[in-house]
């Protein structure tokens, strides 16, 4: 049986994780900088995305860029995953070079003064064929239809239910096993989980949320698209600025 001062003791570790979870406004203006540190980083780089050039070597332009603009470091080590590698949630940059048709999944951040960032985008290299096509709009309905769902007082379970269910109706359920998305602050993963397993947890006001679903077809690349935002009574406030319309790099 528990003492009265380790319940005490346990409920107020409790209620530090989830004020934590909630962010103050300067809290929000720095991750805002981070956001935007990357938006930037990502938008100098995106002329190197052409076939040849190597993952890696695009990983560490990548966080070169992020650093020139202010950035204290990567926020976790940048993924740039094509073809059959952007099937793998978490395949960090290898030596393989981009190929005409690839898929390439590019996840990353920036920490500014202890705040992190994070967002993924997904290019295609060259024309992108009927079935790459059908894969990447599904994966953005998805995502809208996840950031549509982050209100405040919503379970976090019926938020990822908002997305998954648009992959399962398109017959892609079985390939999207991650969650929808978690917090993000002086942690690159902190509370909430927007997740199938997230019980009865609930958005509140200031929390700082991604929303990242993805598709991912063994042997043959997949797609992962994520936006950070802020969860407001109504409307949800997206920090992450770059666009995400299908980029066909010709």
């Amino acid at each position: 049986m528990l003492t009265a001062e380790v319940q005490e003791d346990q409920w107020v570790t409790v209620k530090l994780d989830f004020l934590r979870q909630l962010k103050t406004p300067d809290e929000i203006k720095l991750i805002t900088v981070a956001v935007k540190i990357a938006d930037d980083a990502f938008e100098a780089v995106l002329p190197h995305f052409v076939p040849g050039a190597c993952e890696r070597h695009l990983a560490a332009l990548l966080e070169y860029e992020m650093r020139k603009r202010g950035a204290d470091k990567a926020a976790f080590d940048t993924i740039v995953a094509s073809g059959s590698r952007s099937a793998l949630p978490h395949g960090v940059a290898s030596d393989k070079l981009l190929e005409t048709g690839d898929f390439v999944v590019v996840d990353f951040g920036a920490v500014f003064r202890g705040y992190n960032s994070d967002m993924t985008r997904t290019l295609c290299m060259g024309k992108a064929s009927d079935k790459q096509r059908k894969v990447y709009e599904t994966v953005l309905t998805a995502q809208l239809a996840g950031i549509a769902a982050v209100l405040a007082g919503a379970e976090c379970v019926q938020v990822d239910r908002a997305a998954r269910q648009v992959i399962d109706n398109a017959g892609y359920g079985e390939f999207f096993g991650h969650g929808l998305g978690h917090g993000v602050g002086i942690m690159i993963h902190e509370e909430p989980k927007l997740s199938a397993g997230a019980s009865d947890d609930k958005l509140a006001e200031t929390m700082v949320v991604t929303v990242e679903p993805g598709i991912y077809l063994p042997d043959w690349g997949g797609v992962r698209i994520e936006d950070l935002v802020v969860v407001n009574q109504d409307v949800c406030s997206i920090l992450t600025r770059t666009g995400k319309t299908l980029l066909e790099v010709m």
